[in-house]
Formats: C-alpha cells, structure tokens, sequence
C-alpha cells in the first residue's frame, strides 16, 4: 500500500542522446557504446537495518523490475545503548561494525533474489500457491496457524535452501560477486565510510551504503536508556537551537561532531552528489508524541498491539522520527537549489505501529514475507541484538528464525508538500 507525493516543483524533462558515430577507419563506424545510467533511489533511515525491515519490498522490486540503483544513508551508527560488554556485543564500536556487516549481507542477498526474479519472473510463484504443510495465516509476525496457533515458525520450504544461503551480486549472469567493497566516498568536505556492492552495466555501483555513525542514543521505542546515553540525540540535536557551534552530536567512533545545519547540509550534499529519481523515509510522524516528556512522565504515544503479542507499545523508535524529519529537512533545501534533478517521488515508511496494529491492508504476500525473511536473516547473523525475548535466534537456522518486524507490509502516508 504505497502512497507518494509528487514534488511541487518537479517537472518531468526527458532527454535524448544522440550517439556519436566515430570513424575508427574507413568501412569502420561505431556508435557510442557508453550506457544510459539507471535511475537512483536513496533511502534515508536511522539503523542499519530499517530499510529492510521498513522499505521492502519496496526496494526489493525497484532492483527486479525497473533496475534501479540503489543508495542508502545509515544516519546513526546503531548503538542504541547495547554496544557495551554488558550486553555481551563487544566493546564499542563492534556492534556498529557488526550491523554495518548485517547490511552489507543484507543487500547482497536482496540482489540475488532480485536477480533471480528478473532471470525469471515467475521463480518464486509457488510461494503463493496453498502449501500441503504451511498456509501463510494469522498474525503476520507469526503466520504459521497449522498447529491451531501461533507459531514463530515458517520455514518458506518451497525455496527454504535457496533463500538460506549468502547473496551475491552477479551482473547478468556473468558471475562476478562483489559482496561489499568497502572505502570512503568525500561528499562535501568530508570522507564518509561507504561500501559499494555489485557492478551495474552503466558501470556504477548497484548498492551503495553510507555510514554516517553518529551516536543512536535510544532503546527502542524511544525510552531513554540511562547511563548508556551519550549526551546529544537526534531529537535534542534537531530541537535545542546551535550557539557558538553547540550542540553537536558526536560518535564512537574518530570523527567530528554534526551540528543540527551541519547534519541536514551533509544529507543535501549526498542529494546533490546522486540526483535521486525516488527518496525514501521513514515517518516523520507529524502530531505523534514520540519522546520522553517529564511534565507528563510519558515516553510517547501508546499504540495498542491487535497481534498475537497482545499488550502495547510506542507509536514508533525516536530515532527513525528524528531521522525522518532531518531527511526532510534536507529535502526541503535541496528543492530550492538551483541546477538539481529533483526527484520524482518522496515516500515515507511508517515503523512499529503497522506491526501492532495488523491491519489486513498492510499484510505481505507469502512471496514477499519469505524473500523479506531471507534479507533479513543475512542481516541478522551479524546483528547481536537481532531477536526478541520469547523469539528464536538467527543461529537457530533461517527455517525457524523469527522477528517481530519481518512479517508486515510497510505504511506510507503522503508527506506534506515541501514549501
């Protein structure tokens, strides 16, 4: 169920290219041989693994159907108070470096499957057929109903070895496999982590993931964690007004400090440096509470869950909301300058209140639940944190992992006009 917004000031220009024809003698004519560039979509999220979780497959189906490129800017480093020995994840920054790995195996297997599918359409057809042992039913985040129940269990057997094993970023079949090059990329006066995977015919790189690796300063669901918070998060950093270059949000790792314009110029300059056709956010979440309010002593605005999980939880992380608004912050000066291709389509991704509220609108389909399962599970072999008290591990096996997050269809409201 996506719904977008065409930018105010965008106008559809199409141009053609003539190819040169250059004499290499004289019966020898060639033409240009240099290939049209693909379309670009950037995904703007806070952790490493929102945009699987939240944007598929969405993203998914830009690579399979119309082959586009695909950027993605992790604002925060992850942390979210967990990268400390008292969580059993390593010292800081492993945790970070851990989920950067997730990400990167995360979008190599997204490029096989994409793969797959564009070798041949129907590959994954029989996901959807009634299955003789699983129907795809009840709760999504636990869809497996044979045993009367609720079961964590879906084991996607039609394909379960396939979707199981690493991705790789094969170009046509022709079996180069780049499964994560990393380096740093300069935008802007600074030299920002990347890693880049797969080779693309225009001869881009088909993912690109930028590493921004500021402190995420949160437990889920925005409740602060206590002594874990460093001293500046998204939310005080958008909010507290910047004097004499204060306040700045700093990382664990060795680089400078953002200030609140520094972090939206660094979003406008990757805007500028890749041009995007589609931008994709999370939800700002316009009217929601979602911080901490000592007035009230309330951590945001309670969502009840309708799933088999029952009870309930915050309308959403306050890093993907503060995330979400600095991506439009950003949006909304690149709009005003002169020279740029605006993008077509600006869409936003709802978080963890689609997944309590189950709504049947938002399901996914049993294709997309397996193949958004397989995604995350690459990712989640490299993610700690990556399973919820009563769910199974990723060392349990893709057969019978579980997250709370896999098995619901994102939401997308329409943003607001940029001014």
């Amino acid at each position: 169920m996506l719904l977008t917004i065409r930018y105010p000031k965008f106008a559809a220009a199409y141009l053609s290219a003539v190819g040169l024809v250059i004499c290499f003698a004289q019966t020898t004519w060639a033409q240009d041989p240099t290939p049209t560039p693909a379309p670009v979509d950037l995904n703007i999220v806070a952790h490493q693994d929102d945009d699987i979780l939240f944007m598929n497959p969405d993203i998914l189906n830009t690579v399979y159907i119309a082959g586009h490129r695909q950027v993605t800017v992790y604002i925060t480093g992850g942390n979210i108070g967990l990268a400390d020995a008292a969580f059993g994840l390593g010292a800081d920054p492993k945790y970070v470096q851990d989920r950067e790995e997730g990400a990167i195996a995360g979008y190599s297997k997204l490029l096989q499957l994409a793969d797959a599918k564009k070798k041949e359409a129907s590959h994954f057809d029989d996901f959807n057929a009634v299955s003789p042992v699983q129907k795809f039913d009840r709760d999504s985040r636990y869809p497996d109903s044979a045993n009367g129940g609720c079961s964590v269990c879906f084991r996607c057997e039609e394909h379960a070895c396939e979707l199981a094993t690493a991705g790789g970023a094969w170009v046509d079949g022709s079996g180069s496999d780049e499964r994560g090059q990393r380096g740093t990329m300069k935008i802007g006066s600074r030299n920002l982590n990347v890693a880049t995977i797969g080779d693309g015919p225009d001869g881009q790189p088909r993912v690109t993931l930028i590493f921004l690796r500021v402190d995420s300063t949160s437990t889920p669901d925005g409740r602060p964690d206590g002594a874990n918070n460093p001293p500046i998060s998204l939310y005080q950093l958008f909010t507290t007004p910047t004097r004499n270059g204060l306040p700045k949000i700093l990382s664990r790792f060795n680089q400078p400090g953002y200030t609140k314009q520094g972090l939206i110029t660094q979003l406008v300059q990757i805007l500028q440096k890749f041009q995007p056709d589609i931008v994709r956010t999370q939800d700002p979440a316009d009217g929601h509470p979602v911080d901490y309010d000592p007035t009230t002593g309330s951590f945001g605005e309670e969502i009840p869950d309708l799933g088999c999980a029952g009870g309930t939880g915050f309308y959403d992380h306050t890093d993907h909301v503060w995330g979400a608004r600095f991506a439009r912050a950003a949006l909304k000066a690149y709009d005003h300058l002169p020279n740029v291709k605006l993008p077509s389509t600006y869409a936003i991704y709802g978080g963890y209140y689609v997944e309590r509220k189950e709504l049947p609108e938002t399901r996914l389909t049993t294709e997309d639940f397996c193949l958004k399962k397989s995604i995350f599970f690459r990712y989640a072999l490299h993610d700690g944190a990556a399973s919820l008290p009563g769910l199974n591990p990723p060392s349990v096996g893709f057969d019978c992992y579980s997250y709370g997050n896999i098995g619901y269809q994102q939401s997308v409201q329409p943003p607001p006009p940029l001014p």
